[in-house]
């Protein structure tokens, strides 16, 4: 048995918008709320989510409730799938004293379920920046396999000085801002955001036509430079949705304006796509790299632009690359999309893209 798995719903609290409506009417504004955060006498830019709490476990409750009114009535037993980099980290820090690991932060997986008041099954995934769409692929395989009817795949990323440390120790980090494919971009700005999406066998105005998640072994940190796994993922994402490459009609880059994972994914698409390259987007320089959110929360971003039919431009690209020789969207359009590939590339070699398509 294998049912179409059609996406129902969204919900998001991002940098630029505390509803998909609103982030959405953000970026085509081109209104953006970048930040600082310190780290020692450095400071990086940082997209922060606006809320009134302080204290890291109250401020994500307050982020993850706000989900709850977006997404409508949920039935309490409806399975939740959990995507996260870093889980609850800045509670952690907050405590200052050892935890027991991995218990301690399957425990953050049952109050994210508290707080939206569900009690069913429950999945967790951290994988870097594929996890939302690890998570995503889960579900809709089950959906799919008749084994549940209805879903919710969240995605939560909040502050934390572990990550952020990290980041900056293997000096991935831009001091000023994020340029995807620019010929200036000098590293990722780090972000926050908290987003959902309601995946159902149920007809919607949107459906997931091909998901394939991937392992690019090139090495620890970084993609094979020439794209060649990113190139094999794509084309098998396209195989899945029975989609030949000319009729996609948007890309949602992972280009977060990392010197090297840029490269590696514009020649992945020169690869796949050749002459014939469809319009290029990247989210990032609006909500951030949101890390293990990423997935959802750009999911959910690009599905209130596609569906206001306002795509915006691509913050912080000015010159082409000689290397990339690839430019994203640099003027805001009023096309009708039918179709979107969603490509992302993970630290530590996770790949994964995806295709949905809106119904006719």
């Amino acid at each position: 048995m294998s049912r179409p798995v059609h996406i129902t719903g969204s919900a998001l609290n991002c940098a630029c918008g505390d509803s998909p409506a609103k982030a959405a009417a953000s970026m085509w504004a081109g209104t953006t709320r970048l930040g600082q955060k310190h780290l020692g006498d450095r400071a990086f830019p940082y997209y922060s989510l606006p809320l009134s709490e302080t204290a890291w476990l109250p401020r994500a409750e307050q982020a993850i409730r706000s989900l709850t009114a977006q997404l409508g009535p949920i039935a309490p037993t409806t399975p939740l799938f959990i995507a996260s980099s870093s889980f609850q980290m800045g509670w952690f820090e907050e405590q200052g004293q050892p935890f027991d690991l991995p218990p301690a932060s399957a425990s953050f997986s049952r109050q994210i379920a508290a707080w939206l008041g569900l009690d069913g099954p429950r999945y967790t995934f951290s994988n870097a920046c594929i996890s939302g769409f690890s998570a995503l692929d889960a579900a809709r395989s089950l959906i799919a396999a008749g084994s549940i009817d209805e879903a919710i795949v969240v995605g939560v990323e909040l502050a934390n000085a572990s990550t952020l440390a990290g980041f900056a120790a293997m000096e991935l980090l831009s001091r000023s801002a994020c340029r995807p494919f620019d010929a200036t971009r000098d590293g990722l700005v780090l972000g926050e955001a908290v987003a959902a999406v309601r995946l159902s066998s149920q007809p919607a105005g949107w459906r997931i036509s091909g998901l394939r998640t991937g392992i690019d072994a090139y090495s620890t940190t970084g993609p094979d430079p020439q794209g060649g796994p990113i190139a094999e993922l794509l084309r098998d994402c396209l195989d899945e949705a029975g989609l030949a490459t000319e009729q996609i009609e948007l890309i949602k880059l992972q280009a977060a304006g990392s010197p090297g994972t840029d490269l590696a994914e514009a020649n992945a698409l020169r690869q796949v796509f050749g002459q014939a390259m469809p319009p290029l987007l990247s989210l990032k320089p609006a909500l951030g790299h949101t890390l293990g959110a990423s997935g959802i929360a750009e999911l959910a971003a690009l599905l209130a632009c596609l569906d206001s039919e306002h795509i915006p431009a691509t913050g912080g690209f000015s010159r082409v690359d000689p290397e990339i020789a690839l430019c994203p969207l640099v003027e805001r359009s009023n096309a009708h999309i039918s179709r979107a590939l969603l490509n992302l590339v993970g630290f530590g070699g996770g790949l994964a893209a995806l295709i949905m398509e809106r119904r006719r």
